[in-house]
């Protein structure tokens, strides 16, 4: 953190300008600036250069390796395509359909052909010729007939789409070519429509060599230059052909960048950062147009550039200790100016509202003129502001509370009208016990509402309160209104503001009511996680979108300002309890509001038990 003061002029003390300035300024333009420019603008590229050489070589080596392997796929299967041998079988194999001994002559004479033509070095490790009702004749690891259903397999309609062209398999386990003991090899097929004689597709040839055969001579190129080098394969459709054991979260990053690459060039190299790994790469790609296979090479460029990484770190290490040595000396000089600012930046840092302006600090003692001066500001400023939050807090506290008072004294007139109907009705019909009933539940309500508005009570007594007030509620609607307290015994002695749950009981009286009945009010209340919880929930219509977006936007600004809103909104009532909840809890304080989806709202509050 710099310090400055400007236009301050240099009277008995020292200013911390001249101080830092000269250390440092001299230091990064005659060491650091020299060490880079001659590092990263020689030594950096020529090395660079190299590397970008080498594996863009190795690349275009491994996909003409790729090629080689699959061409022995592609002979075989050439030659069996324009063989006349095979094609005068295959014709008398599909006349004799109906005709199995003659149909078994045909196919053994084909696998022997298949035989001859794959040599005795086995250039390719199955041969495979499939009629278009899904016989298939074999000779290799499997040597046999059997019934394919072509139209269930994956590679059926792209190879009838080329019309004689090859189509290549991506990477696939098939246990029948060589048993169950070998059920974990993976297989490559090379594809093509056989035709007759009058131009005609009669089936289709393939020819099967194993993956490992064709991937193993790349694996012992890359091995003596591994350093950490990754290959991936991929074919025209931007299937992973190599290795199988890759996930596609893997290569995926790989895969949009091919689409970017094969715009470009048949061959290049980029460097990229691969999010996946958090790490910088070195890729080289190459395109087969005989395969159409894209062959990449992915190396780590911290890994390639190992060498100047080496020469970095010897760099680095005697610029440390330069720079270590001339810090030494900027300390010894610089200490009397840096210990004080950092007193008073803690002193600053830890001043509380509680603490604002209340003492002195002995502990801050400086000679630099300049600190001095801003820390007297500092403690004047503190003064001042101490006085004005003062005024400030008094007058929102008094007018908080003249606002709660309003609110929390007030009976609803209309509850007490329908009260006083309901006294003199019963009355005319001589029904005494529920006019004694509701006279004392008023009068005990009276006296509660009237004592101080600001005292704590507990929960008990509170509850004791909403009982009373919802049997004058249901002495009025009878046995359309049902309601259920059911509050944990642990909760009774819970210090509470007083007046906290009436309004929220009243509002589900008031809106839980807007429907046909029978209506239904449940309170309940538990303890959880070191947290009570008080739930109000009616069977009424629950509250309106725009009602909960008011509400939300209201109790915001009480979070903003700590003071209730302005009246004249219908749910002073419920913003009245958020606000005695959060001056008390603070940010431990619980408040939802939410409707049913069975209908009716639910609201929440609660707080801490400590």
């Amino acid at each position: 953190m710099r310090y400055c003061f400007k236009g301050v002029k240099r009277i008995g003390k020292i200013t911390i300008q001249g101080i830092f300035f000269g250390s440092y300024f001299f230091l990064i333009i005659a060491i650091l600036v020299p060490i880079i420019f001659f590092f990263y603008f020689f030594t950096y590229r020529i090395l660079n250069s190299k590397v970008i050489d080498s594996i863009q070589r190795l690349s275009v080596s491994l996909s003409n390796q790729l090629d080689l392997e699959v061409r022995k796929m592609d002979t075989v299967s050439v030659n069996i395509a324009y063989s006349n041998l095979v094609r005068d079988h295959f014709a008398s194999y599909l006349a004799k359909r109906y005709d199995l001994p003659s149909r078994y002559k045909y196919s053994k004479t084909l696998m022997d052909i298949f035989v001859a033509i794959s040599g005795p070095l086995l250039t390719v490790q199955q041969i495979n010729l499939y009629d278009f009702d899904g016989n298939m004749i074999g000779a290799g690891f499997f040597n046999g007939t059997m019934k394919v259903d072509l139209d269930s397999t994956s590679w059926y309609r792209k190879v009838i789409s080329l019309d004689g062209r090859k189509y290549i398999s991506t990477p696939y386990n098939n246990a029948f070519f060589v048993g169950d003991s070998y059920k974990d090899r993976y297989f490559i097929s090379l594809y093509r429509v056989y035709f007759n004689n009058f131009r005609e597709r009669v089936g289709i040839i393939e020819a099967v060599m194993d993956y490992n055969s064709i991937f193993t001579k790349i694996e012992d190129i890359i091995r003596p230059n591994s350093g950490g080098m990754e290959v991936l394969v991929f074919n025209k459709e931007n299937n992973l052909v190599y290795p199988v054991s890759k996930k596609d979260s893997e290569y995926k990053f790989y895969l949009q960048l091919l689409g970017e690459l094969s715009d470009i060039s048949r061959t290049g190299v980029t460097t990229l950062y691969n999010p996946n790994l958090k790490e910088k790469q070195l890729i080289a790609y190459t395109f087969s147009e005989y395969t159409d296979w894209k062959v990449m090479i992915i190396q780590p460029t911290k890994l390639v550039m190992l060498p100047v990484l080496h020469f970095t770190r010897l760099v680095l290490i005697i610029l440390a200790v330069l720079i270590f040595i001339s810090l030494l000396l900027s300390f010894i000089m610089s200490n009397r100016v840096t210990k004080p600012i950092k007193d008073l930046y803690h002193i600053i840092k830890d001043t509380r509202l509680e603490t604002l302006g209340v003492e002195d600090n002995p502990n801050l003692k400086s000679n630099i003129k300049e600190i001095d001066e801003l820390y007297s500001a500092f403690k004047k400023m503190g003064l001042k502001l101490k006085e004005s939050m003062d005024n400030l807090f008094l007058a929102r506290q008094k007018e908080m509370e003249a606002k709660m008072l309003a609110l929390q004294s007030q009976i609803n007139p209309h509850f007490l009208r329908n009260c006083l109907a309901n006294i003199s009705i019963m009355a005319e019909e001589g029904v005494v016990e529920p006019i004694v009933t509701m006279c004392k539940n008023i009068s005990h309500m009276l006296y509660y509402v009237s004592t101080d508005p600001n005292s704590i009570v507990t929960l008990e007594i509170e509850i004791e309160y909403i009982r009373k007030y919802l049997e004058c509620i249901k002495l009025r609607y009878g046995e359309n209104l049902k309601y259920e307290i059911k509050v944990e015994e642990g909760m009774r002695n819970i210090k509470i503001p007083k007046l906290l749950i009436q309004p929220l009981v009243e509002n589900a009286v008031k809106y839980g009511t807007n429907v046909e009945p029978p209506w239904f009010i449940k309170i309940t209340g538990i303890i959880v996680d070191n947290y009570w919880k008080i739930e109000i929930k009616d069977n009424g219509p629950g509250f309106a979108r725009e009602e909960l977006e008011m509400l939300t936007r209201k109790i915001l600004e009480i979070k903003n300002t700590g003071s209730l809103p302005d009246g004249g909104y219908t749910k002073m009532g419920i913003l009245n309890v958020f606000t005695r909840l959060f001056l008390r809890y603070k940010s431990s304080l619980i408040f939802e509001i939410r409707n049913d989806p069975n209908g009716g709202a639910i609201l929440t509050i609660g707080g801490t038990l400590t």
